[in-house]
Order: C-alpha cells, then structure tokens, then sequence
C-alpha cells in the first residue's frame, strides 16, 4: 500500500527517512527551499557544489545525514536540469525517478514539497498534480508498504494541494492500493 501524506508543515519538520530537495542549476548557490535546507545542515550541500559533487544538473544527487538537522535522517538533494528546459511534465517524470532513487535505498518513507521553477508561469494546481502523480507511481513497483509525505506550508495552497490529492487518489484506475491521509 501506498499512504499519501499531504502535510501543513515544512519540509524539514516531516518524520520520515529521507526528505527530498529538488533544485535547478540556476538555484546554486542554493537558496529557497534547498538553502534553507542546506542552512540546517550547516551547508554540507554549498561544500559538495563547491567540490564540483553537487550541481543542478539533471541527475546530479547527494544523500547527505542529517546528523538531528532535520526531523529525517537524511535529506537527497536532487538536480533536475536548466529551469529552461523544465516544464510540469518533466517534473512528474523527474520526481517519479527521484522516488524510485530513494525507494531503491530501501526507505519506507519519504517526504517531499511540490517543486516550483523559478519564474514558471505554471499554475500551482498544475505543478502539485504532476508531483503527486510522479511520486506515486514511482512507488508503484514496490513490494512493501511506503509513505509518501508531500509538504505545503502556504496555507492557501495547502487547500490546493489537497484538492489535487483527492483527485489524483479518486482517478487512480491502475497501481498499487492507495490511502490518502489529510493533515489538519
């Protein structure tokens, strides 16, 4: 079974194993979302760009502890290309390998926000829909039971999110069995 999380709180407060931040490569140095992030973890994600380790790119990713940083254990940083090239499609498929990527680490739980390209004239609706929908079914050739925690702290856009995780739970017509759980 899959258990869909949608979630009020920040990424950095979401309990699960791995925490998921998704970044381009016009966001290095790191900022938003990923700097905050980065921040908590006394920017051992600024020492591996700065390594040439970490970039941006499509691809590009590092699994780095915590170390009690972050309510998870662990936080991927995850590059997905030129914020050119990004479009809401690629998000789902991006975010669908990301998934399958920490699934293969063998976690159970993952938590990620809705990514949002700097400057993208996508609607927000849009950009969760594609992010829910990837994350499910790249936990839909999974054996055990997982958790996916989808994180949204702007309260208007909560209500967003949790509309489109309602439909994407209802227009499900193939994949593993699903449990949408609605954090208040």
């Amino acid at each position: 079974m899959i258990r869909l999380r949608i979630d009020p709180q920040p990424l950095e407060t979401a309990p699960c194993l791995v925490s998921v931040s998704m970044f381009t490569e016009e966001d290095v140095p790191l900022a938003g979302g990923p700097g905050r992030i980065d921040s908590l973890l006394g920017g051992e994600a600024s020492r591996q760009i700065a390594a040439g380790r970490l970039t941006g790119a499509l691809g590009s990713q590092a699994l780095l502890a915590t170390r009690g940083g972050l309510e998870s254990g662990y936080v991927l940083f995850a590059g997905l290309g030129s914020v050119k090239k990004i479009t809401a499609s690629t998000i789902a498929v991006r975010t669908e390998e990301i998934v399958q990527c920490v699934l293969k680490l063998a976690a159970r739980t993952l938590a990620l926000p809705v990514f949002q390209p700097p400057g993208t004239r996508a609607k927000y609706e849009r950009l969760a829909s594609e992010t829910v929908n990837g994350a499910l079914r790249g936990g839909d050739d999974f054996p055990y039971d997982i958790d996916i925690t989808v994180c949204e702290p702007d309260p208007a856009r909560y209500n967003e999110l949790v509309a489109v995780a309602e439909r994407s739970a209802f227009r499900r017509a193939e994949g593993r069995e699903l449990s949408v759980e609605i954090i208040v």
